[in-house]
């Protein structure tokens, strides 16, 4: 994977003046498979762009290394560098971490997760329960075709939410694309749909990281989701379920465009702009 350096965000109306919005918090601490900054700097240049300050976790989640944080971003926790490989995956969390972490975002923090195809759902499987979401450890795909998976406001895949609608017309997103991520599904009723996963799409389940084939054993996820909100207390959380939407990369010998580089992706950096802004409160709860 390279980064697409070309790659610029551009925004018409900046939430905030340069370094004057709220203090996004980027976890480093978990040996992010997909880390958000670094090899997937686009994220990082899109936040900065529209006058977020960033910060970057290094140390465990704690009442202290939240204090004074408006919004924590984790994509791809992991519970150590080699366990992408491990067929024995722990969560990535600690039992004190996700403690402390629900604390702070009941008493008004902003959560923003990603987390990826197998083996990351695994990984995040407690945090997840203890949102309000089944994260199925699997790879959701069209077996068939192997495309991105476009969710559109026409056929309501993209479902109604202030996400999806932004601050006015000009951030209104009417499809966004993922890249072979996750199904999920609500624990709880207060979840409320962004990604809705539609007809064809399957939960493919192999026993190697990758190793996909007719014979692998899958499950029918039509109506399960891929991005779900939920509010907090006085917090409120986003969850996707795939991190490579946030990136803007190019992938394989073929060079193949990855992220809010693709043209299926062409508003994916939208639809992250008004995520970050309903986490801070820019738009309402639904």
């Amino acid at each position: 994977m390279v980064v697409d350096a070309s790659f610029q965000p551009r925004i018409a109306a900046p939430a905030y003046a340069p370094g004057s919005g709220p203090i996004v918090l980027i976890d480093r601490a978990h040996h992010n498979g997909e880390a958000l900054d670094g090899s997937a700097g686009a994220f990082e240049r899109l936040l900065t762009a529209d006058g977020y300050r960033l910060r970057h976790l290094e140390t465990p989640i704690d009442p202290m290394s939240l204090a004074g944080v408006d919004l924590l971003v984790i994509a791809n926790a992991l519970p150590a560098a080699t366990a992408e490989e491990s067929d024995t995956l722990g969560s990535a969390f600690t039992d004190g971490e996700i403690v402390a972490l629900l604390h702070w975002v009941r008493g008004g923090g902003g959560l923003l997760l990603f987390v990826d195809h197998r083996p990351f759902p695994r990984a995040a499987a407690p945090l997840g329960r203890a949102l309000g979401l089944e994260l199925l450890d699997g790879y959701a795909l069209d077996y068939e075709v192997w495309d991105p998976l476009v969710f559109r406001r026409s056929d309501g895949t993209l479902a109604p939410h202030p996400i999806a609608d932004g601050r006015g017309p000009a951030e209104r997103v009417d499809s966004a694309a993922t890249f072979f991520g996750h199904a999920m599904r609500p624990l709880v009723a207060d979840i409320q749909p962004l990604f809705v996963i539609g007809a064809g799409i399957e939960s493919m389940h192999p026993a190697g990281l990758w190793e996909i084939g007719d014979d692998t054993p899958r499950t029918d996820v039509e109506g399960w989701l891929q991005a779900a909100t939920r509010v907090m207390g006085s917090g409120r959380v986003v969850v996707f379920g795939e991190a490579g939407m946030a990136v803007a990369q190019f992938v394989g010998p073929g060079a193949a465009r990855r992220g809010m580089n693709t043209p299926e992706g062409a508003q994916n950096a939208q639809l992250l702009l008004n995520a970050l802004h309903w986490l801070t409160g820019l738009l309402p709860e639904s």
